[in-house]
């Protein structure tokens, strides 16, 4: 039986494991934390439960369709449940915009913000829903082994068509004259870590694939999609190991041979997938003699931004709220430039406060709240006082809720989270949430591949691999590494010996 390890188990890691398992791989997956997610993960302080990082789930379609590579039904496994509304905007100026999913309502809040604006919405829509088509066809489903794949003369006009050549931030100023709407349909960059100046427009499929396809919210939170693929592993017989540190990858003649774990075991194995932070792992995982020149080469590349993160328990519901609301501060586009070229956390900073409670039980006790807040913040986070900005931020973050009528809040209990702590605690490179960013030269080809370029049989999945960041594209990504082992590997045994 061929052997395969896997080193995380974030959503990636467990992907990759169990459909390695289904093909016939002996599988083993090693995890440092005490259980499964990485960035998906959970929080618990006391009685309050909280997504560790991402809580917004878009194209739903992928998660089904990971399901069905191993021949399960995702409805098997996890209850996913459609927002509605979307989400609530609070702009600077006190308006306000609530992203709805019934047409009639969206056009009155348009129009209430722009007159006329629901006309350009109808056609920025349209648009985008031939950006995310033609993207999804030619480039996000697709796997790049070489540059040359991605500029071959058949693949220029899909690219031009695809947004891919100009920002997103001057895209969407063509629709809307607006800050506001203009703030509305290009914040969804902030999914990405990018700036909306820096991002390619054809991100502005996100804005449409929210529209058309909706926000979704799995039943028990986002981690609860890392549960359903970790009992998937385990009905496909991956041996998981918790709290289980790899030390380095073993590389024998420029082939991976296995792993050596922290406390000096070596596992050997056929096929080694990694889905530890690129960045990191490149620097802490490889051979010396890989390492710093890989390093090298990383570090020159762009990262997406950080996170200063609050996870509050409170005496009692915060009513005012959706399970989504996104507070942009009063300088929009100069609080981008602080976070990616000051690298300081903005005087008045935007934020995004989430509200499971909503959607789904579990979260606080009857009666109470759990609130998730978000202030996007400076990746390499070495250069900050954390404990004075978090003071600030926090009486802040207060204070515009208050101004906003959302009340008071009476916290009971809390955990914060800063870019310091992504990086110590997750071994993500410089505290970058999003791993490696998804400006125009680093899409496709430009990002690391699933097949590592110097080491056989060393595979990678993440965020920071091709197709790019966000739960259903490090799905894809892993996907992409199982089809490139079974290229190189063919199938396991247990499936052979079964024929």
């Amino acid at each position: 039986m061929k052997r395969a390890v896997v080193v995380g188990a974030g959503v990636g890691g467990l992907t990759a494991a169990m459909r390695l398992a289904h093909e016939g791989f002996e599988v083993e997956l090693f995890e440092k934390q005490p259980g499964p997610g990485g960035r998906c993960g959970q929080v618990t302080v006391g009685d309050y439960r909280f997504d560790l990082g991402p809580t917004i789930l878009l194209m739903p379609h992928v998660l089904r369709d990971t399901f069905a590579a191993v021949g399960r039904e995702l409805a098997d496994y996890l209850k996913i449940t459609r927002c509605d509304p979307h989400y609530r905007l609070h702009f600077a100026d006190g308006r306000s915009f609530t992203m709805q999913r019934d047409g009639a309502r969206m056009r009155e809040e348009l129009e209430r913000i722009e007159p006329g604006s629901h006309v350009r919405f109808a056609e920025f829509l349209r648009d985008g829903r031939q950006k995310h088509d033609v993207a999804f066809e030619h480039f996000v489903t697709r796997h790049f082994d070489s540059v040359l794949e991605f500029v071959a003369p058949r693949r220029v006009p899909p690219l031009v068509k695809s947004g891919a050549l100009t920002s997103l931030q001057t895209h969407v100023g063509r629709y809307f004259q607006s800050e506001a709407l203009q703030q509305a349909f290009s914040f969804q960059t902030m999914y990405l870590g990018l700036s909306p100046a820096s991002a390619p427009s054809v991100f502005s499929l996100l804005p449409y694939t929210e529209a058309e396809h909706g926000i979704w919210f799995p039943q028990g939170g986002m981690f609860g999609i890392a549960k359903a693929l970790e009992r998937v592993c385990v009905e496909e017989g991956v041996d998981l190991r918790y709290s289980t540190p790899v030390r380095r990858v073993l590389v024998e003649k420029g082939q991976a041979a296995g792993v050596e774990l922290a406390d000096g075991r070596v596992v050997r194995a056929d096929v080694v997938v990694c889905n530890a932070d690129y960045a990191w792992a490149s620097a802490n995982l490889l051979p010396k003699e890989l390492a710093a020149a890989r390093t090298a080469r990383v570090q020159r590349q762009r990262f997406t931004s950080s996170g200063l993160m609050f996870y509050w328990g409170l005496s009692k519901r915060a009513d005012a709220l959706l399970h989504h609301n996104v507070f942009f501060g009063r300088d929009f586009a100069g609080s981008f430039d602080d976070i990616f070229e000051r690298g300081r956390v903005p005087a008045d900073p935007s934020f995004y406060v989430n509200a499971p409670a909503r959607t789904s039980a579990g979260f606080a006790p009857e009666g109470h709240d759990a609130l998730y807040v978000l202030v996007p913040a400076p990746a390499d986070p070495s250069g900050v006082d954390w404990a004075a900005e978090t003071k600030r931020v926090k009486a802040q973050v207060l204070a515009r809720l208050v101004k906003e009528g959302i009340g008071e809040l009476d916290i009971v209990a809390e955990r914060v989270i800063t870019p310091a702590d992504w990086q110590s605690g997750l071994n993500l490179e410089r505290g970058a949430n999003f791993g490696l960013a998804q400006n125009l030269f680093q899409l496709g080809p430009f990002r690391p591949k699933v097949t590592d370029a110097e080491v056989e049989g060393l595979y990678w999945c993440g965020a920071s691999i091709q197709p790019g960041t966000g739960v259903p594209t490090v799905m894809l990504s892993a996907g992409f590494a199982v089809e490139k082992v079974l290229e190189r590997h063919g199938r396991g045994a247990k499936r052979d010996e079964a024929a």
